[in-house]
C-alpha cells in the first residue's frame, strides 16, 4: 500500500472531504448530531479553526484551519476517531466507518474561499435533498445568511477584499 505524504502545513486554510466507506448506512439526523459532537469536542482538545462545513448522507465537506504546531494528517485522525465513536455508539455497532483517506485542498486566495463556500453550501441542493440551501440544517449557511444558528459554531477571518488576494 501507498503511503501518502501531505505537507506538514498548519498556517493555511484548508478545504476537506471525507467520505463514508460505500458499505456503511448513509448518515440521518442522528449522525449528523453525532458528528456535530466529534467536531465540538474535537474543536475543544485541539483548538482549530472551522470557518463552513456541511454535512451530508456520504461524506462532510469542511474549511479548516489546523491549529499552530499542529498537522492537518492528525486533525484528521482525531475528528475521524471522535465521529467513529460517536456514531456506532448511537448506532449499536462496532465497525470502521470512513474511507481510510481524505482529500485536502490549500486554500490560497480569497475567490477560492468563496468558491468552496458555496460549493459546500449549494451541495444538498445539487444533490436534490433540498430546494434551497437554507433548508439543510447541517450546513453553515444559516450562520453566513444570518437566518438561524447552524449545529456548529463557525470561526469568521477576515478576508481581504480583493477576491485575487492571497490567504
Amino acid at each position: 500500500m501507498s503511503r501518502l505524504r501531505r505537507l506538514l502545513v498548519s498556517d493555511r486554510v484548508f478545504f476537506i472531504t471525507c467520505n463514508l466507506l460505500r458499505t456503511r448506512l448513509p448518515f440521518a439526523t442522528p449522525d449528523f448530531a453525532c458528528l456535530a459532537e466529534a467536531f465540538q469536542g474535537v474543536r475543544r482538545r485541539r483548538e482549530f479553526l472551522l470557518t463552513g462545513y456541511v454535512f451530508m448522507p456520504d461524506h462532510w465537506h469542511a474549511l479548516i484551519v489546523p491549529h499552530a504546531g499542529d498537522t492537518l494528517s492528525r486533525l484528521m485522525d482525531a475528528l475521524k476517531v471522535a465521529a467513529l465513536r460517536r456514531v456506532n455508539a448511537q448506532r449499536g455497532r462496532r465497525e470502521p466507518l470512513w474511507q481510510p483517506r481524505f482529500f485536502d485542498e490549500i486554500i490560497r486566495t480569497v475567490k477560492q474561499y468563496h468558491d468552496r463556500l458555496a460549493y459546500m453550501h449549494l451541495n444538498p441542493v445539487e444533490r436534490g435533498l433540498v430546494q434551497k440551501p437554507e433548508d439543510w440544517a447541517w450546513s453553515s449557511f444559516r450562520f453566513y445568511a444570518g437566518s438561524g444558528e447552524a449545529p456548529l459554531e463557525i470561526d469568521r477571518l477576515d478576508l481581504p477584499a480583493d477576491p485575487n488576494a492571497p490567504l
